[in-house]
């Protein structure tokens, strides 16, 4: 027969065991309300915000003051094409990444935040990637590497 000492030992495991399967299978969430996932180029792990919506791939990282050496933004897109980006609101300098089907095809380095201008790749990507600037030469990330969901 159990004792009260006992039930409320087992009563908080099944809660612990609760906890943790909601934290494992729940979506994780920043702050700013993106949804966060793990990616991997070059073997690099960022923990990314992803943003897809309109309104969102125009704020990006706009406003905000840093981000985390391995934090990152990636905005997917719904079609492959030249997706011109800009610097409107930043704060701090960045490396923007274009990627094609998984693969790097155009990097723009250490990206001022003060760029009043657009910048324009030269070829189609259907996603970006913006990291903090100088971590893409800092980590050899190059054109042709691989972006992968760990």
């Amino acid at each position: 027969m159990l004792n009260k000492k006992n039930i409320i030992l087992v009563l908080f495991g099944m809660a612990a065991v609760i906890l943790a399967f909601f934290y494992t299978s729940a979506n994780i969430y920043s702050i700013h309300g993106n949804k966060i996932k793990r990616i991997s180029i070059n073997g690099n792990i960022f923990r990314a915000e992803i943003v897809s919506s309109s309104e969102k791939i125009q704020k990006g990282l706009g406003e905000r003051k840093k981000i985390c050496q391995k934090c990152a933004m990636l905005f997917q897109f719904p079609d492959s094409k030249k997706h011109p980006f800009w610097m409107k609101g930043m704060l701090f300098p960045l490396d923007i990444i274009w990627i094609l089907n998984g693969k790097v095809v155009h990097i723009e380095k250490n990206v001022s935040e003060k760029l009043s201008g657009v910048l324009s790749p030269q070829t189609e990507a259907d996603q970006v990637l913006e990291i903090n600037g100088g971590l893409a030469d800092g980590m050899g990330i190059k054109i042709g590497d691989s972006l992968v969901f760990p």
